[in-house]
């Protein structure tokens, strides 16, 4: 192989390896965001949980208190990107847990102020 040769192999094998290294950073780029909205959403479904399990073992003002800090908890599109999948997953967590508190609320008090969980945190939260 002759010094053009060379030259053209490094050449190419330069543009190669700076193409590799743009791509490397911009999918970093993409994943790190990525993973913060996921360990966020992590983070909220658990609070989710953690909230239904003392709703389920407290006092209806308890519960209410608790089913207060579900829907007011970082509401779509404050930490997670609305319509997104991440989002949804959080929303149909805090759906399924508010469901829960709610039919519990239904047991233990014998009313039935409807699926509004506004109406069962008016009624039955403490206020300060």
């Amino acid at each position: 192989m002759t010094i053009l040769g060379y030259k053209r192999v490094t050449l190419i094998l330069s543009i190669i390896c700076v193409a590799l290294v743009v791509l490397s950073v911009s999918l970093f780029v993409g994943y790190a965001p990525l993973k913060l909205r996921l360990m966020m959403a992590s983070e909220q479904v658990h609070i989710f949980e953690e909230m239904r399990s003392r709703a389920l073992q407290g006092s209806p003002s308890d519960a209410a208190g608790c089913l207060e800090y579900v829907v007011s908890y970082y509401p779509s599109g404050t930490k997670q990107i609305v319509g997104s999948r991440l989002d949804r997953l959080v929303e149909q967590a805090r759906a399924s847990v508010v469901r829960e508190i709610l039919a519990y609320l239904r047991s233990k008090t014998g009313e039935d102020l409807g699926s509004d969980a506004e109406a069962w945190i008016q009624k039955y939260a403490q206020r300060k």
